[in-house]
This record gives structure tokens, sequence and C-alpha cells, in this order.
């Protein structure tokens, strides 16, 4: 099954939209809404499903295909959004809504609706008695076209419901034994597994036989372990998450319900499985690994969707190509086409026609030559473990040049990864080097790598951001004398850590949502408001008074020669207002002047473009008597 007329209708297609114009692009095109969200196709190619923001209002339509002809057209409301979206049946879209609650700042409601295309009729699913059970799709049912199973919950245990999506009818299934537990249910509509969180923060698998459930397996955070997450190719079989192996890196596995067989179906020695792709009857065909670039593995090479992915990615080797969705022949398919310098271009491949055409791009105002490549790196930290990251530089960037070490989140699990980073970008348009580490304790690399992150705050989390900083200056890529640290959340605790560990390092540090002071963690903030939350800080960051003290930037203000930067927003519970407040009155204490913004309306970090564009704005002036520009004016 060959595509090559299609690939070649393609190649002229993204020439034709490419252009060339190497202007420097504006903080506006960078950071604002994509113009197209998803575009996906019903299980028949009779419909396409279209998300967009226009005139700044959230948009939602459904073409009939092939005329093209609008059949559904809606915003959902003044301030509501379609935030997520799948066809469940060769009618049925069903769709989860977000609502703005502040400005343009919107959130998932925990709603789900279904939009019937035929009849061109919306529908809101919620059980009479629990208006938020439907907030999550546990599975489409892909051979009974009027039903779906999902999940959702009035308290900690969620419960599983049979939806009718042509009439709204709820019948609740079951209630997880376990708290904050998601459900893996068989084709034919079985509750099969739970699978959630326990007070000591374990994670805890356990099977239904009957109207009874029964433990199967449980592990710790920092243990190995699998669990399953969805049905397998034959019946009594589940694909599973596996981190049992020699360093700990997550592979797929398959379960046997009936013989108690468990077998890895593939692994990495050094980089997670980070997804699966399936058709649309639930069977895998690849995975995806993010080890510098990233890499797709075909389980099944004869499969259409492999085919058809590999054809693609032939013509564009530098760019990633993903599916949103297909028909059930896989004969028609709209794939993401995206990269670090293409946000995205939506494809419908169709190959009865052998054709294939450019429907959406998410951002056509910006064209590859206006965004800087993002090229991996790789280091030995100063005991040996070895550290991944990238470096995204402008085109005709000095080298060495000022330089930008942006530390990302979480941080245990979250990792950066290559691909369009709104937040790189706009940093290297106004002329900078952007340095982002994966330090231990990131996700993606084993789970040996982010255990080596467990109580390293400030210590040797810290030490291998400080390294990639040396790295950059010994390969002639940073500036020594213009090198500021920036992060939100935990990358705002490493940017003032940073500045207080190498007071001669950092020009600059800019921590956004911070966590500054460890001895209030246990105390203050969402993460402690149930069991297994304390349990997970005092596993992760300890519960030693006197060393979490040691290690909060708050206490080490003195040695900070940096200019700082607080950004904070009133109404976050992660990190409450109260590590600003602290971190600031010790600057002032210390003598130094604190650049200062807070927004009483925003929660953990800057939502909404509003948000987003004052923050950028704020940073941008702080960066540029630093970095050797002049302050934004777009």
């Amino acid at each position: 099954m060959k595509i090559s007329v299609a690939v070649a209708l393609l190649i002229v297609l993204f020439t034709a939209m490419s252009g060339a114009s190497g202007a420097r692009p504006s903080h506006q095109q960078i950071i604002s809404d994509y113009d197209y969200d998803d575009v996906r196709i019903s299980p028949t190619g009779k419909y396409l499903a279209v998300t967009r923001v226009a005139d700044g209002e959230g948009r939602f339509q459904i073409f009939k295909m092939p005329e093209r002809k609008t059949t559904f057209s809606s915003n959902l409301g003044e301030k509501t959004e379609v935030d997520q979206m799948l066809w469940v049946s060769d009618d049925h879209l069903l769709i989860a809504p977000a609502r703005r609650v502040f400005g343009d700042v919107k959130f998932p409601t925990g709603e789900l609706m279904a939009v019937d295309a035929k009849r061109n009729k919306i529908r809101r699913l919620a059980a009479k008695d629990c208006p938020y059970c439907g907030g999550r799709l546990v599975h489409t049912l892909p051979d009974d076209p009027r039903h779906i199973i999902v999940s959702g919950s009035r308290d900690q245990y969620n419960e599983a419901h049979l939806v009718d999506i042509v009439n709204g009818n709820y019948r609740r299934i079951t209630r997880s034994p376990i708290p904050r537990g998601f459900f893996v249910a068989s084709a034919d509509g079985d509750i099969v597994f739970s699978v959630g969180t326990n007070a000591e923060n374990h994670t805890v698998v356990e099977r239904k036989t009957g109207q009874k459930w029964e433990p199967v397996t449980s592990f710790r955070q920092d243990e190995q372990g699998w669990q399953p997450f969805s049905d397998g190719p034959a019946p009594g079989t589940f694909l599973t998450w596996d981190t049992r192996g020699a360093t700990g890196t997550r592979g797929l596995g398959l379960y046997d319900i009936n013989s108690g067989e468990h077998k890895m179906l593939i692994r990495f020695a050094e980089v997670d499985v980070s997804s699966i792709f399936r058709d649309h009857d639930y069977r895998v065909y690849g995975v995806r690994t993010d080890p510098h670039f990233p890499a797709i593995y075909d389980l099944d090479p004869d499969h259409p969707l492999a085919r058809i992915r590999r054809n693609l990615k032939n013509s564009f080797p530098n760019d990633t190509v993903t599916f949103t969705s297909s028909t059930r022949d896989n004969l028609q398919v709209v794939a993401l086409v995206s990269g670090d310098r293409n946000p995205g271009r939506f494809v419908l491949v169709d190959l009865k026609a052998k054709s294939a055409e450019v429907l959406f791009s998410r951002k056509a105002q910006l064209t590859p030559d206006m965004l800087a490549p993002m090229n991996p790196f790789r280091l030995q930290a100063r005991d040996g473990t070895t550290i991944n990251g990238y470096v995204t530089s402008p085109d005709g960037m000095p080298t060495p040049g000022p330089t930008i070490v942006v530390v990302h989140g979480g941080p245990f699990g979250v990792r950066d990864t290559w691909g369009y980073n709104p937040e790189a970008q706009l940093l290297a348009s106004r002329g900078a080097h952007v340095l982002s580490v994966n330090f231990r304790g990131s996700g993606g690399y084993g789970l040996d790598f982010r255990v080596a992150g467990y109580r390293q705050w400030g210590a040797a989390m810290q030490d291998d951001v400080t390294d990639a900083t040396l790295w950059a200056i010994q390969n002639k890529i940073a500036d020594p004398d213009r090198i500021c640290i920036y992060g939100g959340s935990y990358g705002a605790y490493a940017a003032m850590m940073g500045a207080a560990r190498e007071p001669d390092l950092y020009r600059c540090a800019i921590g956004v949502a911070g966590v500054y002071d460890l001895t209030i963690m246990d105390s203050k903030g969402d993460v402690r408001s149930n069991e297994a939350g304390e349990s997970f800080i005092r596993r992760t960051i300890g519960d030693d008074d006197e060393a979490l003290a040691a290690s909060s930037p708050v206490n080490l203000a003195g040695r900070i020669k940096a200019d700082v930067l607080l950004i904070h927003g009133g109404q976050d519970r992660r990190a409450p207002i109260a590590h600003a407040n602290r971190m600031r009155a010790a600057l002032e204490a210390a003598g130094k002047e604190v650049g200062w913004h807070t927004d009483t309306l925003q929660s953990h970090g800057f939502a909404g473009q509003e948000g987003r564009t004052e923050l950028y704005r704020l940073v941008d002036e702080f960066l540029a008597p630093h970095m050797g520009w002049a302050s934004n004016d777009q």
C-alpha cells in the first residue's frame, strides 16, 4: 500500500505554506493560543470535527465530508470551550468542555457532552445523583455504537458508569475500592481492574471478580512494579506499564488474567516508552520514546497506519508525525506533523483517493525560519550520572552568547522534550541561548533516574543544573558574564538555590510560583491535603527540619548576588504566596532589591493568554539589561 502520490502532494502543500520571512516573531505570535486546537475524523470518514479559536472565542465545528459542509457550529456558550474530543461511534462525538473562570483563563469542568452529528444535537452527560461522574472516559466500546464507559466521583472514590450516548441514561457499574482509582475495562464492557493510590502513596492494583475486589499487586513510588491501563489484543489480556528491570525504565507489557502470565512486549535500556499508538479498535501498532529526538517503533510494521506514518516521516524527516484519529478501515487519517520549528499542521491523508491535504496550521503566522532549532546535549555530571537536555539557539546566534537556564517544574516525573516549546522560542527570539536540563528526578529515563532525585532538593538535583550551565560555558555556548536562571514551581526553587549556591555564576534569577521554604511544605499547600500527599512529601523531600531549612532559599538569601524577580499568584494553592512573601522579606533583609509582581486572581503559574502576555512582558523587561537586549515593545 503506497502513498507516493500523497507524499508528492504534501511536499507541494508544505512548501507553499512555509513561506520565507526570517522576521523575528513577536511575543504575541509565539504565546497566543493555537488557531486550531484539534482535528478528528469520524470512524466512517463522514465527518470532520474541528476546534479553533477565532476573535478570542473558542469555536467547535463539524464538517460533512467530502463536501466540507458545516453541519454543526457552536461556541458552547459565552465562557465555555472544547478541551478534548473523541469520536465514540459513527455519528457521536464525545467532548470535554472547559470554562473560563476569570479573564481568558479556562479550566476543565469535569463534565462530558455527546454531540450527535447526524441530528445536529448536543447532550450533557451526567448521572442524576452525581453530576460530575462523567469526567473521565474509560472505554469507547467500539463494538457497541450506543454505549461508552465513563468514571467520576463525588468524593475520592471513583465510580464507573455505563452511559447511553443517545438518550443520556447512566447505569452505575461499580465503585473503586481504592482512593483516586481509575478503571480498566475489557472490550465487552466488563470492569476488570481498578488502579489507585493508598494513604502511604503506594500504587495499588485490584481485580474485580464478580462483585468482589481482590488485590493483585502494589508497589511504592520508588519501587519497580506494573499496572494495567487498557485491554489487550485478545480476550482476557491487558496492556501494562512495567518498570521491572535493570534500570526501571518503563516498558509495555501484556498480562493474561486467565493464566497469570505477564510478558514484556518492548522495553528500552535508557528511556521509557512514553506513549503507544493504536487504531480505532484499540489495536496497538507502535510505541514512542523520547531519548533525544522523538523515536517511534512499529510493533506491527504491516499495519496500515504504521505504513502511512513511515511514508509521512520519510517526507518530513525533521518533524514528528502522529495521528489524532483514523477511520475504522484505516484508509483515512488525520496526522499532526510538528517539530521544534513547526508548531504543527493537520494533514488529511486519504489512501482511497490517493491524496493528502494540509487542512489547518496551528500557527500559520509562524514560519520555520522565524523560529530557533532545538538541539539535544548529553553530559556527565560531577558524580558520573548522565544528564540530558536541550539548547535552543536562534540561527546566527553568537557563541558564546547570553544564555538563560530554564529549569522545569515538577520536579519528579516531569521532563523537557524536543518539539515546539513556546517559552524557549520566546526567550530565544530575543537573542539568547536557552538551556533546558533534565536533571535527576526528571521523568522519561527510568525509575532509578527519577528516584535518584529523592531528597536531593538543593543538592544533587541542583548540581546537575549547575554542571549543565558549566558545560555550556566550557563548550563556548554561554557567555559566563551573561547567564540568568529562570523557572516556575520547582524551577523557581532551583533558580533561587542556583543563585545562592553559585553566587558568581548567574547574573539574575527569576522565580514564578516558587517553593522557597521547605519547612512549610507539610503545613501549607495542597500537596499535603491528604495522607498520600503527605507521604509523598516525606519520601521525596524529607522530614528533617534542620536539613530542610538548610536547603531552603529563604535561609540563604544573604549569599545571593544575582538580581532577583519574584512572580506569584494570589490564589496559588500548590505553592501558597507565603513562600514568595518569605523569600522577598529574606532578600530585603539581606539588603537586596527585589523585582516583585503578584496577581490576586492567578493560581499556580500564570494561565490564560492575558496572564502569559503579562508574565513574559515582565520577564523580558527584567532580562533585558542582563542579556544585553532592548526591552521588547512588541
